[in-house]
């Protein structure tokens, strides 16, 4: 598709941060991706700790993700029904992403760490919320006639892409339980509405300090995604 990068994607900086040449470049696209922790305070909210939960490693989210992105090449799984889910929730309706699994002890359903949408008059937020509660895009669409808003398989699929190499590095380099909640957060999903504004923004995610320090990360597109 062609795509013309002055399109409206702002990606929480000014577009002219992604053509800079300048030394401060890198501290300057960290945008609101991997600063230091303290200064989320206002607007972080982290979702409470489960009693009881056992939550994913960063090698378990690297080999679930990997295994996913394998059964959604073969054509077994479709990224858009594994990780874009609907809350139907009065006051509460929201698209958004299920981003994390985690099971608890005391309780037989899976929870799951939703990422609602951000929207005029809706701040997105983190929250660990039963399977039960959520429903998958053909069953939104089936059970509540709801029209599908959100990214393209295609799209979907090229951010699980970005996802599984930031994970990747998150497991070579120990990243905490934390950090990965504030890639979750930070991540700019509604700013990123084709294959090529993803493939243009890992150059952007991938030149943040929270990557410069350690080993090298390819930040060119996979040739086929």
């Amino acid at each position: 598709l062609a795509f013309t990068y002055t399109v409206a994607m702002n990606l929480r900086m000014a577009i002219s941060l992604l053509l800079s040449s300048s030394s401060d470049h890198n501290n300057n696209a960290a945008l609101r991706l991997y600063r230091p922790q303290a200064m989320f305070s206002q607007d972080l909210l982290l979702p409470p700790a489960t009693p009881n939960a056992v939550r994913e490693t960063n090698l378990e989210t690297l080999r679930r993700l990997g295994h996913d992105l394998s059964l959604i090449e073969k054509g077994e799984l479709t990224a858009l029904d594994s990780y874009r889910l609907y809350l139907p929730v009065d006051g509460q309706r929201s698209w958004g992403y299920g981003l994390e699994a985690a099971r608890v002890s005391t309780m037989s359903e899976v929870l799951v760490l939703f990422r609602n949408d951000e929207e005029e008059g809706i701040m997105r937020s983190l929250r660990w919320l039963p399977l039960s509660m959520l429903c998958t895009v053909k069953q939104a669409q089936l059970s509540y006639q709801v029209p599908y808003k959100g990214p393209t398989e295609e799209v979907m699929r090229a951010i699980l892409h970005v996802f599984r190499d930031t994970v990747e590095f998150a497991a070579d380099t120990t990243w905490s339980y934390v950090k990965r909640l504030e890639l979750y957060h930070s991540f700019p999903f509604e700013e990123l509405p084709t294959t090529d504004a993803v493939h243009m923004f890992r150059p952007v995610l991938f030149g943040c300090p929270a990557f410069t320090e350690s080993r090298d990360v390819d930040i060119t597109p996979p040739k086929s995604e």
